[in-house]
């Protein structure tokens, strides 16, 4: 697979996990591993490759909501060991509208024998290809009456589950009569329920994840290019006048991983290609990812539909009522009280907002833990609060109709001042406790933020 194949089709994948794929698709399982397999046929006998042939139906199936009423009707595995990827075709259980693409994802099981579906993407590879090819197997999946009914939610969420900010309605139960609304009685709206940071995720990575777990999704998405920054605490001892490392005070500081465009100019924005940034906490053993910047570029001939974007955005993050609401570079605020507010009256989204590159940053960004103190996060959670999201994004032909729009390159990122206090008191602790001033590293000392600017 060449470079530029691999670029398109990964700038693809993430473009579609923007819009709220790891949330989970509830499926119900093969009765047994057995029953999955496809009745006499070998691994031999069954084609390897489908061609991809559902970009634009794939862009349709990821902005939609409601993966919470949908379960697997089969799947088909594609590939040659050990390269095999398996992808599952959907049916939604109310509608009972199948799903034209197949998606990734990994089973989870849930309670009352149903089963999850974590981590998602929408793949180009249609249901409709594998199942005239013979590549669909449907043993096992139930998807009958019993499945019509809204499929129950785990009593426990995955651990790659993304966020919806936009909650969809809960299933309604029927009223009792007396709480059947009269013509002078109206039904209560359901309150969407509280939001908190490690809740958000940017395409597939979330806030508040270790360095093992950012690793596992960056190297699932299979980047052609992968670093990691490492940097030790230290302080300046006024003693000696020289600087002192912290024992055992090596952390990962970020990591990151890219497929960087084609040759060409270093900052076009219409050529494929994709990166991911993720800043971690200055604690050894202990650190959480605390900013997040998600890139993707497209090649005008890969490029998507601005509104494409903006409803994946709406329906994903919630905030504005359409589409047509969103500003040109929104942003989220995640409040203390686990509700969302939109703007920036804090001016937060400059700390890691605006348009990315397509290849990671070198050298790396400065920690923001040891950039400021806890006081300069405290008053950034009490002026702006827990988390930031933003986006913007370089349209191909800004003067076309809204319509007609084509989004060529767009940046997602996210930052929780809240999980950066968190590695700021860590970090000052570790430092006092070798000898150091109880402040954080003088050796990696800034000019702190002043509070009239929050």
């Amino acid at each position: 697979m060449t470079t530029t194949r691999r670029a398109r089709y990964g700038a693809l994948a993430s473009a579609l996990s923007l819009f709220g794929f790891g949330s989970g698709a509830w499926a119900d399982p093969p009765t047994d591993a057995a029953a999955a397999q496809p009745a006499n046929t070998s691994a031999n006998d069954a084609p390897k490759s489908l061609p991809q042939d559902g970009f634009f139906s794939s862009l349709k199936q990821a902005a939609k909501q409601g993966y919470d009423h949908e379960v697997v009707r089969g799947h088909f595995d594609l590939g040659t060991p050990p390269n095999v990827h398996r992808y599952y075709c959907l049916v939604d259980v109310k509608t009972h509208e199948k799903e034209p693409n197949g998606v990734l994802g990994d089973p989870v099981p849930v309670p009352g024998g149903m089963t999850a579906l974590k981590n998602t993407s929408v793949s180009m590879y249609t249901c409709a290809a594998a199942e005239k090819q013979g590549m669909l197997v449907t043993a096992g999946y139930g998807v009958g009456v019993a499945a019509t009914a809204p499929v129950p939610a785990p009593q426990e969420q995955p651990p790659g589950q993304a966020l919806k900010l936009a909650q969809p309605p809960m299933p309604a139960q029927a009223p009792t009569p007396a709480q059947t609304p009269t013509s002078t009685q109206a039904a209560m709206p359901l309150a969407a329920p509280p939001v908190s940071p490690n809740q958000i995720d940017i395409g597939g990575v979330k806030l508040g994840m270790s360095p093992d777990e950012v690793r596992a999704v960056l190297k699932s998405k299979k980047l052609l290019d992968y670093t990691e920054s490492a940097e030790t605490l230290s302080f300046l001892d006024p003693a000696k006048g020289a600087t002192q490392a912290v024992p055992n005070g090596r952390f990962v500081n970020l990591i990151a991983a890219w497929t960087p465009p084609p040759a060409g100019p270093a900052d076009a924005y219409r050529v494929d290609g994709e990166s991911y940034e993720v800043m971690f906490t200055p604690v050894p053993g202990r650190e959480q990812a605390m900013g997040i910047i998600h890139t993707v570029g497209y090649s005008p001939a890969n490029a998507i539909h601005e509104v494409a974007l903006e409803n994946g955005l709406t329906k994903k993050y919630g905030g504005f009522a359409e589409s047509d609401d969103l500003p040109t570079s929104p942003t989220w605020r995640i409040q203390s009280a686990g509700n969302v507010q939109v703007g920036d009256p804090c001016n937060r989204r400059a700390t890691l907002g605006g348009l990315g590159a397509l290849n990671a940053a070198n050298p790396a960004r400065e920690n923001l833990a040891l950039k400021w103190s806890p006081e300069d996060f405290k008053s950034q959670i009490e002026h702006c609060g827990l988390a930031i999201v933003t986006e913007d994004h370089f349209t191909e032909n800004g003067g076309a109709l809204r319509a007609d729009r084509l989004v060529t390159r767009f940046t997602v990122t996210a930052y929780s001042p809240s999980i950066g206090l968190e590695g700021a008191k860590g970090a000052e602790q570790l430092i006092h406790a070798a000898g150091g001033p109880a402040r954080k590293s003088d050796a990696s000392r800034a000019k702190t933020l002043p509070p009239s600017s929050l």
